[in-house]
């Protein structure tokens, strides 16, 4: 599988020596299986990782022409636009310093700076963080002042979201289930950024990251299916502070037997499918979970953006059949995506 051959390249450091057998795979490729692995990495936002990890490489000259120039273009269009995002960020978190606010950052940006070889390659939507309910009026007036606007079709009853002219987002919660009633737990802690401009950040600990990596997933797995890019986080987050992950304090902290399933099968898939080492009490725990596979994931996203296998999702692949496209351009499931997410409904967590 020629995603898995690209996965296993970008996730391999600059100055390892690849296996040959990885170059050979790039070789045997048709354009076929190009068009095809192009589909899976746009929509698991990968383009930026991939290319990161055939240039450093230098198997550029292995990539069809067509295949290179669309993830050089993604590539270039990430760094610009995390460029943005960091800039913004340093002005907005100077102006809540100086009104006494400090948010506790978590997920894209904190491991786009933090953990990933190149800050470039970590694709966002948005920034994420918490504050205190009570700090809510202040960061407003601070968004206020700085030219941003409340996202009103946005909000929730736990967050809110304010948007710059530059079109970065803010989702300010102010509100976190995940760790109600664990306000006693340490589960932040203060880094020293790897931009440059950036002051301190508070972010969640390397435990409460995990879990709340695990639960994020899980909450949007019926919207999106289990997109690789998330995935890539867990691997980065393992590789630097998994030596840091408390066994104990993850038993206090994950919610429910789901997202507990979910890790697990998460956690084998890192070592059966992307030959990853895992610290030994995860390691353990996994042993009794059936891994994800590559095919799995990958067949369930492109079933999630037709909505599927929920009731409108068939509905709106009637629709298309008869010739009812929306504006959106939806690439057709494969017929064997169509009947083999019965197997995926069934198939056990555990083994």
């Amino acid at each position: 599988m020629l995603l898995r051959t690209l996965l296993q390249l970008s996730l391999t450091s600059s100055d390892a020596t690849l296996p040959d057998v990885l170059h050979q795979q790039l070789k045997l490729a048709s354009v076929g299986d190009w068009k095809d692995v192009l589909t899976d990495l746009e929509l698991h936002r990968l383009m930026p990782l991939v290319y990161y990890g055939v240039k450093v490489h230098g198997l550029t000259d292995c990539i069809p022409e067509f295949a290179l120039k669309k993830i050089l273009q993604a590539y270039l269009y990430s760094l610009g636009r995390n460029e943005i995002f960091f800039k913004t960020l340093a002005t907005v978190l100077e102006k809540m310093d100086a009104a006494g606010v400090q948010p506790v950052l978590w997920k894209g940006i904190v491991l786009a700076d933090q953990l990933y070889p190149h800050r470039a390659i970590r694709m966002m939507g948005d920034i994420d963080w918490a504050i205190a309910l009570h700090e809510l009026e202040t960061v407003s007036g601070v968004f206020n002042q700085l030219g941003f606007t409340l996202q009103d079709q946005m909000t929730t009853p736990d967050a809110v979201y304010f948007m710059g002219k530059n079109r970065v987002v803010f989702d300010v919660h102010h509100r976190v289930r995940l760790f109600e009633t664990k306000e006693h737990l340490l589960l932040t802690q203060t880094l020293t950024p790897l931009t440059a401009g950036l002051p301190n950040l508070r972010v969640l600990e390397p435990t409460a990251m995990l879990t709340h990596l695990t639960v994020h997933m899980t909450g949007h797995m019926s919207e999106t299916g289990p997109l690789l890019f998330w995935v890539i986080d867990f691997v980065f987050l393992l590789r630097k502070w998994g030596h840091l992950i408390d066994w104990n304090l993850l038993k206090q902290l994950m919610p429910d037997a789901e997202s507990w399933a979910f890790l697990g099968r998460l956690l084998r898939f890192l070592e059966v499918e992307l030959n990853e080492t895992l610290p030994p009490d995860l390691a353990k725990f996994a042993q009794d979970y059936k891994p994800l596979t590559l095919a799995l994931m990958t067949r369930q996203c492109r079933l999630a953006v037709w909505g599927l296998p929920f009731p409108k999702g068939w509905l709106k692949l009637v629709a298309y059949r008869l010739g009812l496209k929306s504006s959106r351009e939806l690439k057709y499931p494969q017929m064997s995506d169509l009947w083999l997410w019965v197997a995926d409904a069934v198939l056990p967590n555990s083994l």
